[in-house]
């Protein structure tokens, strides 16, 4: 499991280079050399996604959503047109909360 090719693949673009992303392990593959400092919630939840499609415990398609997902708010997945797609404002999740939001202590 998690080398079958999906229907269409995912391409993104990083470090100049637009890559197409067909199976869950290069999905996999791909997330092992996005740069540490970059790592954040979204990343692990497509890592762990695509960890699990791997081990056949969640479904490929499932996986692949939640890699794209991750490309999509990280602005390298790759439009029909050629362009990454810029992620819209605010999709990125800060690590700080906000000045005006009460914060549990």
């Amino acid at each position: 499991m998690g080398t079958m090719k999906i229907g269409m693949p995912v391409k993104v673009k990083f470090d100049g280079q637009v890559e197409e992303i067909d199976s869950v392990n290069d999905a996999a593959d791909f997330l092992q050399r996005w740069p540490v400092e970059r790592r954040g919630h979204v990343y692990r939840s497509a890592l762990n996604a695509c960890s699990a499609a791997i081990t056949a415990q969640v479904s490929e398609s499932d996986a692949m959503k939640a890699f794209t997902g991750f490309a999509r708010v990280t602005g390298i997945l790759v439009t029909e047109g050629g362009a990454a797609m810029m992620p819209e404002a605010g999709a990125v999740q800060s690590r700080m909360p906000d000045p005006g939001r009460h914060v549990p202590k």
